[in-house]
């Protein structure tokens, strides 16, 4: 089973080679960058979308910092995680993906929203946020 979990790792690794090529590339990164924030791994996750992302290294080391000094609010208003899963994908023609996971704990949810944008033959990491108003990714059942 490890040798699956390593061989899966080094997969999805050779994928980005060549940069974020496919939207299931875009996909791949950011189940990996939400696992890593579900376990408070803000700067690894984080660290994953640097090679993607067009700000600079420090802006997104800052970015990991200002969400590691927020997360105890989370943590005492929240509870612990529970889990996380994805919800949702949205995209403005062929130039956007934006995709949302909910983070569960044991009081409440917040969602996470990875955007993506492709300007040229490359997608690119657009933005990474938290939410903990839900109220967007409500939808009205029929």
């Amino acid at each position: 089973m490890k040798s699956i979990g390593i061989l899966l790792f080094l997969l999805s690794t050779l994928t980005f080679a060549d940069g974020l090529q496919k939207p299931k590339d875009t996909k791949v990164l950011a189940d990996e960058m939400v696992e890593h924030f579900s376990k408070k791994e803000f700067k690894q996750g984080l660290a994953l979308a640097k090679a993607y992302w067009p700000l600079p290294p420090v802006e997104i080391d800052s970015l990991a910092n200002q969400i590691s000094t927020q997360w105890p609010i989370v943590d005492q208003r929240f509870g612990e995680t529970t889990g996380y899963e994805f919800v949702q994908e949205e995209r403005i023609g062929k130039s956007f993906i934006r995709y949302y996971y909910l983070h569960k704990f044991q009081n409440h949810a917040i969602y996470w929203q990875l955007t993506f944008y492709k300007p040229l033959d490359k997608w690119l990491v657009n933005g990474v946020t938290f939410q903990d108003s839900l109220e967007t990714l409500f939808q009205v059942v029929k």
